[in-house]
């Protein structure tokens, strides 16, 4: 297939016109290769959190096509839950806000259904806007910046569906027996050297993993430029 993006990738690769330089990525990529899978386990106020999101794997998932990178954050952390009176209750590292957070996330997964192309440009707008205690108006100014409805996420904090879904992220969280955070998984492993790696060089280190025809991204130094 043509891996081809934009006005003049189209223009190269469909109709034909005579500039090619104009077409990065217009290379014929007849590989199998998977995408790299990275899965990020994290908490919504942690600060070692918010420095991967914001300048290694938002940059990054930007910057790479998704035969490339293949992103899923799971939000929770070392917050806990209880069932009581027929509702989730939880107690977070950071405090009750961090709870608040975590759940915002959670909700912003669910009603992108659960596409990162859809909830990364938020996530990585929180992340960089949330000042401790303040979430509710971070949600205001990254819902309406990223077209993510105010409205859905505030209904379902409001109701047992926030909960449920930052529960369900627990029990996924528990499954992967994490020992801190942010905790990177990368094609179903977690080691030392691969946690130093992407929270070090992200770019440089997933276009290493990957095995198909590298991106014009991995060819540029390998270094994802901080949007934000």
């Amino acid at each position: 297939m043509m891996a081809c993006r934009g006005i003049a990738a189209l223009l190269v690769c469909v109709v034909g016109v005579t500039a090619a330089d104009l077409c990065v990525d217009c290379q014929e990529d007849t590989t199998t290769a998977e995408p790299v899978d990275l899965v990020l386990y994290y908490e919504s106020m942690c600060p070692y959190c918010r420095a991967f999101i914001t300048t290694q794997l938002y940059p990054t998932f930007t910057a790479l096509p998704s035969r490339v990178l293949n992103v899923t954050i799971v939000p929770n952390g070392f917050a806990r839950d209880r069932h009581h009176n027929g509702i989730w209750e939880f107690t977070c590292q950071h405090g009750s806000e961090e709870c608040l957070g975590n759940i915002i996330a959670s909700c912003a997964l669910k009603h992108t259904s659960y596409k990162a192309r859809d909830y990364m440009p938020f996530i990585n707008c929180i992340e960089a806007s949330t000042v401790h205690g303040h979430e509710l108006t971070a949600l205001h100014k990254c819902a309406a910046a990223n077209k993510i409805s105010e409205a859905d996420i505030s209904t379902c904090l409001k109701n047992k569906d926030g909960k449920e879904l930052l529960h369900q992220m627990a029990l996924t969280t528990q499954r992967a027996k994490i020992n801190y955070v942010p905790w990177i998984v990368v094609n179903g492993h977690h080691t030392t050297s691969i946690q130093n790696s992407a929270q070090t060089g992200l770019m440089s280190f997933i276009c290493k993993k990957y095995t198909g025809v590298q991106p014009t991204a991995c060819k540029g130094g390998s270094h994802a430029s901080v949007i934000g």
